[in-house]
């Protein structure tokens, strides 16, 4: 995994939904959201969302947030 930066949508809870990311200096923005989940650590002491996302230039993004809102790019592969 490598770490990444994100814009997010402004709403009712900070973070909800990626809107941009930045890979290697490049904005890549969001067409739109695939799927999310929230992954649980057995402890219940560490949660990380994921989401993976579609930009709009054809590319499909996993990203995930861990609980200490650092931002990780988890793979990266052609729309299919």
């Amino acid at each position: 995994m490598r770490r990444i930066s994100v814009e997010c949508y402004a709403g009712g809870r900070a973070d909800e939904r990626p809107r941009r990311v930045t890979i290697d200096g490049r904005w890549h923005v969001i067409a739109r959201l695939l799927s999310e989940s929230v992954e649980q650590s057995p402890d219940g002491q560490q949660r990380t969302q994921h989401y993976e996302v579609l930009t709009e230039n054809g590319t499909v993004l996993n990203v995930a947030r861990t609980g200490d809102g650092e931002w990780y790019l988890v793979a990266e592969m052609p729309f299919s």
